[in-house]
């Protein structure tokens, strides 16, 4: 019966220090942060209705099965409602607020997020020209877990977080090359979407 002890006693201790760590790891200082950058061979007039368009949005933002925009509003102050289908969570249907913080056609849009007794936080789309029809996008989010468990995974969800963006941006990109070649090949590429 010790050895039943001791190995009740052992994994009670490992089980201490994993949260311990894990603790210590949400408190560092890019904590919740999520950060992705690339180069897309379009335009920002090209690239930009791929970031602010509802209907394409859900095109490359994985899990993003509906958009509700309030119409009555654009720029500062718009609000959106986005619906995502977790994967993580057997499919359950979970609503995120957006409301638009920062807004400079062709340029950086910024807005501020929450899922309500989830998380909250700001995420930044900045659309840079790089001449020769090439555009740097660069994605940039800051969000804390106000749900205990959350927070406490912290550290295993933002990098999760992060790579699920970096195919999102992936995507993105794809979709926005493979509709520049489509518009060139039918002779549309001169006009924005």
């Amino acid at each position: 019966m010790k050895w039943f002890a001791r190995i009740a006693i052992a994994f009670f201790g490992l089980l201490i220090l994993a949260v311990a760590v894990l603790f210590v790891l949400g408190r560092r200082a890019d904590a919740g942060r999520v950060h992705v950058v690339s180069e897309i061979d379009a335009t920002p007039e090209q690239v930009w209705p791929w970031i602010t368009e509802g209907a394409r949005e859900k095109q490359w933002v994985s899990w993003l099965v509906e958009v509700r925009q309030d119409k009555s509003k654009t720029g500062v102050g718009a609000k959106e409602v986005w619906v995502m289908q977790d994967a993580n969570s057997g499919g359950r249907r979970e609503e995120m607020e957006a409301v638009c913080t920062e807004y400079k056609p062709l340029s950086r849009v910024s807005a501020d997020i929450s899922s309500v007794g989830m998380f909250d936080g700001r995420q930044s789309i900045a659309v840079e020209n790089l001449g020769n029809g090439r555009t740097r996008v660069d994605v940039d989010g800051r969000f804390h877990y106000s749900q205990w468990f959350a927070a406490l995974m912290e550290p295993l969800i933002t990098p999760a977080a992060t790579q699920k963006l970096a195919g999102d941006v992936a995507h993105l990109k794809s979709l926005v090359e493979q509709s520049k070649i489509k518009g060139a090949a039918d002779g549309t590429a001169s006009r924005t979407f």
